[in-house]
């Protein structure tokens, strides 16, 4: 398991909470977890199939988009509901391995427009051409243009 790190946006997601929960109106705690699910999202990487909706609602009503703050009617309450299967997650593990949901992949099996999320730390964080990829091993070529590597731990 990763070791903890205190993100300033969890932060101060977290200092937002009422000392008092009977003082915390129903869509202001609605609104909250809301807010803590896409901050979750920001800071570890999307993991798809986690939304927060007020109960009695359909996830793709008209206007809303699937990541963005719902309004709650009055008296509806709040699940978790799950959401159609993830897209798959690319990240280049702490050993360096460009893998799909845990499976070694090649450049190629990227699709155009992802973000590849980058564990490793150190001085190879953020080298595109220190990865290993499952048919060549490691490539001194760059990434294409249209794939984003982008570091999981921030070490600020």
């Amino acid at each position: 398991m990763a070791k903890a790190k205190r993100d300033r946006l969890l932060v101060a997601l977290i200092a937002k909470l009422p000392m008092e929960a009977a003082q915390w109106p129903r869509a202001d705690r609605i609104a909250w977890l809301q807010m803590i699910a896409m901050a979750l999202d920001v800071v570890y990487g999307p993991c798809g199939g986690i939304r927060v909706v007020a109960e009695g609602t359909h996830g793709d009503e008209a206007g809303h988009s699937a990541n963005a703050p719902r309004p709650v009617p009055a008296g509806h309450h709040v699940t978790a509901q799950a959401a159609p299967p993830a897209p798959q997650r690319f990240y280049v593990d702490r050993d360096g391995f460009a893998m799909g949901d845990g499976k070694p992949v090649a450049m190629e099996d990227l699709p155009a427009g992802i973000i590849l999320w980058d564990e490793r730390v150190g001085i190879e964080c953020g080298d595109g051409a220190a990865i290993l990829w499952r048919d060549i091993g490691t490539s001194r070529r760059s990434l294409p243009p249209d794939i984003t590597l982008r570091p999981v731990f921030d070490e600020s």
